[in-house]
């Protein structure tokens, strides 16, 4: 859009440079904020002090953007780094790009004290200083590194009476006269390079919250966007309805069902749908308007319980209970609609009704068919999903609802494993549906859902090692089996090659038992991946759905966020 000649846009972004020193300032007085719909903090020591040495060195860090509201009461953050924020200025800046930076440099730069004997392993991590002698940038974690006079904290480089204690220390320690001299010059040189330290600075003045999120996301391609959720949090806040903790209520009411991790802005479209509001395309500055937090709060109920019965689908007639394994978020969403306008739980679903959704979950799974939806389309399948719900089934509404959600080929078999696939999680799931696991290892029952749940795991364990090659990166090649067999259990299982039912649970066959026996990777892939094929095919027979043999393999098979 470009705007006419002589006509200034709604909100107008202008780039500035200024220097650190001015800027901690700046956030000692309250002047510049950190909004609660960042982020929190989440960098690592060794991201902290590449900063640092980029500093020290003169190099560009990016920039940072700040958004100068006009009349916008944004929530804020209570700490900047690992300190309280300052008390909010008369005008303020909020940061929209740059916390991790800011925070970082202001939580350092500003720590107050630092004692090493009673400090958790977090609060280890701002004490960070530069090494004169190897001139480096360290963590101090020991009692001795503060009384060290080759070690200058950051923390009081900007402090000009600690920073003279520094210097008497040096002064007074049994160096040399010419490494005293040396490393007090270094010292003053890092003082230098901070305090004069410019950083580029793109400040948005006025304009309304959507273009300050317009404005960011055009600016921060290659950073971390605001999602809906922290935004509509940040907005809504008020005494008599606090948006966050009603998403943290309903993620707390799922996460019996096992979906207590699913995505947040997943549960935002449930409740701003429920409030009749636009949930595909939330109006942000509408968000703050009291009607709207008021039909918020009335749908967390409702919404709440459509939700849990989506869940319990997922669990009974589906056949799992993790939100890892769930290919679209975007299907708890409807389901949770569907159960909304339902008069049915889904203990109670009629034969037809219940067997319908599965076959609507099964063919959406595995088309990917919200992998490339977009905003008209998912309003058709939500009113596609109303129309069906209140229709009890029954008339045109079915058939509706089949051709206009079962409209596209089945997606093949994937060449490569990764779980950010939902045709990856759908090959998982039929693994988990058509018949009980069990682990050929230790002959004990698999629980595919509680085995892919844990957010701290590494991946599945592969068959063979990975060795770079298109079979080792086989789908084929990777097993649900337990990671404390190891990385890799070809080893286990050719020894427990008597075992042939718990082998063919896992589609391993006698011709894939041989390739395995035999170390033959290549063989062992293509055995594996046509008994897998083989399953889901007679699997998703039973419900009508046919995989195509024209549709072409492809490498690159990730279309969803990691829950």
């Amino acid at each position: 859009m470009v705007t006419p000649r002589g006509q200034a846009p709604a909100a107008s972004a202008r780039p500035d440079i200024i220097s650190l020193d001015i800027l901690l300032k700046d956030v000692d007085e309250g002047r510049v904020q950190i909004p609660r719909f960042q982020r929190p903090y989440v960098w690592t020591p060794q991201m902290m002090r590449e900063l640092f040495e980029s500093v020290l060195s003169g190099y560009p860090i990016g920039s940072l953007l700040f958004w100068e509201p006009k009349d916008t009461d944004v929530r804020l953050m209570p700490k900047i780094g690992p300190l309280p924020a300052p008390k909010r200025g008369h005008s303020v800046s909020l940061v929209l790009d740059g916390h991790q930076r800011l925070a970082t440099l202001y939580g350092v730069l500003r720590l107050e004290s630092a004692d090493p004997r009673s400090a958790t392993p977090a609060e280890q991590h701002w004490w960070l200083g530069y090494d004169l002698i190897a001139q480096e940038t360290r963590q101090m974690r020991f009692p001795d590194d503060f009384e060290n006079p080759t070690i200058l904290p950051f923390r009081i480089v900007l402090k000009t009476s600690e920073f003279i204690r520094f210097a008497r220390l040096v002064d007074a320690s049994n160096l040399s006269s010419p490494e005293k001299v040396l490393l007090l010059d270094r010292a003053d040189g890092v003082q230098r390079a901070i305090r004069d330290y410019r950083i580029a600075l793109t400040i948005m003045r006025d304009g309304s919250v959507d273009d300050a999120v317009g404005i960011f996301s055009r600016i921060n391609r290659s950073g971390r966007a605001m999602t809906a959720d922290q935004m509509a949090v940040a907005l809504t806040y008020h005494e008599d309805f606090n948006l966050e903790e009603a998403l943290d209520r309903i993620l707390g009411d799922l996460e019996p069902y096992g979906f207590g991790d699913v995505s947040r802005t997943i549960v935002l479209q449930s409740l701003l749908h429920a409030a009749g509001r636009n949930f595909v395309k939330p109006n942000f500055d509408n968000l703050r308007e009291r009607v709207t937090r008021e039909k918020l709060k009335e749908s967390v109920e409702s919404v709440s319980r459509s939700l849990q019965q989506a869940c319990v689908f997922l669990n009974e007639s589906i056949g799992f209970s993790t939100g890892r394994l769930l290919p679209y978020a975007l299907q708890l969403l409807l389901l949770g609609i569907f159960f909304r306008q339902n008069n049915h739980t889904p203990q109670n679903l009629p034969d037809d009704i219940d067997k319908n959704l599965r076959r609507w979950f099964w063919a959406t799974s595995f088309e990917g068919w919200f992998a490339s939806a977009n905003s008209s389309e998912v309003e058709g399948a939500v009113a596609n999903m109303e129309m069906y719900a209140r229709s009890e089934g029954h008339g045109p509404s079915t058939a509706s609802f089949e051709a206009f959600f079962i409209d596209r080929p089945l997606r093949p078999f994937p060449k490569t494993f990764d779980r950010r696939s939902a045709r990856i999680r759908a090959m998982l799931l039929v693994q988990m549906a058509r018949t009980p696991l069990v682990d050929p290892i230790t002959d004990d029952a698999i629980n595919g859902s509680e085995l892919m749940s844990d957010p701290d795991r590494r991946d599945l364990p592969y068959v063979f090692r990975p060795a770079g090659t298109r079979s080792a990166r086989s789908p084929a090649n990777r097993i649900l089996l337990p990671r404390t067999h190891g990385s890799a259990v070809r080893d286990l299982l050719a020894g427990r090659a008597g075992n042939k039912a718990a082998l063919l649970s896992h589609g391993i066959d006698d011709a894939a038992l041989a390739a395995l026996r035999s170390r033959d990777v290549d063989a062992f892939v293509a055995a594996r991946e046509a008994a897998l094929m083989d399953h889901e095919n007679t699997f998703l027979q039973q419900f009508a759905l046919t995989m195509g043999d024209s549709t072409l393999r492809s490498e690159d098979e990730i279309d969803i966020d990691e829950n």
